[in-house]
């Protein structure tokens, strides 16, 4: 045991900040310094893990790695045994590859079994709370989470900036926590007060119970409220998510009056039948973007859940008649998969074994496609009603594999 660990080890610190730290407790000049000595000892110890090891401070967490990923995890677990304390372990510090997705087919990340969408990682410019940087010596992982915008403790905003040379702050390049790369100590930046949206947002990812946004204690489904409506909302950098609180106070009548707007503008300019119609025309992705975030169960998902209730109340309103009317829209397989809170393999099941109806004709020994429109709105509402989803269950499994 030859490494001595920083003071003050925190479990919310990241793993760079922390390997920051521990270079400098064992007077290592810069990260790559002591990159190359690990390097040399897993080689003696371990060569697979040895070559796993990355030697640039910005690539070390394990997300970053592809096919290597499992050795890094080991030389990860040997590093834990040079270290001379009980801190957190290594592996709880990082970010981690996940086969998760959030929809429409975003990546994820894992810490502590809590799934964050790839594209909230911060990676050219990680923000600062000059006033925590006083109070404690490490950044926290929320800085590096981009819709965290401002210190949940201090309510302040972060800097983006240095003041002395207006350059973007990322401590992966310049390997100094406290001060700027050009040497500014940023404890010294007086700090303003945050706008009330980045307040909100900040402490909702950060674990608080906000009153005014859905009162989730999954943090996986928080992160996937705010991609979901950052994604359907916000359309480019510049955009304002202030609508956010006053969008989710009325949760879900809201979401009911904008689909309440879709309904009646398909009916104002329908064009032809709505049994030929497809669903995608009248209410655009709502479904496929809502499907995973990141769980299918409406116990989890709460804009899946509203979507879907929406969905049975249009069919109840609209009731089987001569004249098609909405409750006959036209669903595609991912559609029905994302209505049936099930894979799109459990929906080909469901077409082999009589439970879902085409509505239209295949040619013979032809494959439907995933974006066909194939099954009535109507029955696939009627189907999901006859089936209960688990409440222990990510996925709703209506028949077996065999």
């Amino acid at each position: 045991m030859f490494l001595i660990s920083p003071d003050k080890a925190t479990v919310n610190e990241s793993l760079e900040s922390f390997l920051i730290r521990l270079c400098k407790a064992n007077g290592f000049e810069s990260y790559q310094t002591m990159a190359l000595v690990i390097r040399d000892w897993l080689q003696d110890n371990d060569h697979e893990a040895a070559g796993s090891w990355p030697l640039t401070l910005s690539r070390a967490n394990i997300y970053h790695a592809n096919h290597s990923s499992g050795f890094r995890v080991r030389a990860l677990k040997l590093l834990d045994e040079l270290l001379d304390t009980n801190s957190p372990s290594m592996l709880e510090r990082c970010l981690l590859n996940t086969t998760t997705a959030f929809s429409p087919n975003l990546a994820s990340v894992s810490q502590r079994n809590i799934i964050i969408p790839l594209k909230f990682i911060r990676t050219s410019t990680i923000p600062v709370c000059p006033q925590c940087l006083t109070e404690h010596q490490y950044i926290p992982q929320l800085w590096h989470i981009s819709p965290y915008e401002a210190c949940h403790h201090h309510k302040c905003e972060l800097i983006t900036h240095c003041p002395s040379c207006n350059e973007q702050l990322n401590y992966l390049q310049a390997e100094r926590i406290t001060h700027c790369e050009c040497g500014y100590d940023l404890r010294l930046i007086n700090t303003i007060k945050a706008p009330t949206i980045n307040k909100v947002i900040s402490e909702y990812i950060a674990g608080k119970d906000v009153d005014c946004l859905p009162l989730r204690a999954d943090m996986s489904e928080r992160f996937g409220i705010i991609l979901w409506y950052q994604n359907r909302y916000l359309h480019s950098k510049s955009d304002d998510d202030s609508s956010l609180i006053s969008f989710f106070e009325h949760w879900p009548q809201s979401f009911f009056e904008e689909l309440d707007d879709l309904s009646k503008t398909a009916c104002d300019k329908q064009l032809k039948s709505f049994n030929q119609t497809d669903f995608s025309v009248v209410f655009g992705d709502v479904l496929t973007s809502c499907q995973k975030l990141p769980f299918r169960t409406l116990q989890q998902n709460i804009v899946l859940e509203a979507v879907v209730d929406y969905l049975i109340s249009l069919v109840e309103k609209n009731p089987k008649c001569k004249m098609a009317n909405l409750g006959d829209l036209q669903l595609n397989i991912i559609e029905t998969a994302a209505l049936l809170s099930t894979s799109i393999e459990q929906v080909y099941r469901l077409i082999e074994e009589g439970y879902l109806q085409l509505a239209i004709k295949l040619k013979l020994h032809s494959r439907l496609s995933p974006n066909q429109g194939a099954f009535y709105l109507r029955q696939v509402i009627e189907l999901r009603q006859s089936r209960i989803t688990p409440t222990y269950s990510n996925n709703m499994t209506y028949l077996p594999s065999w």
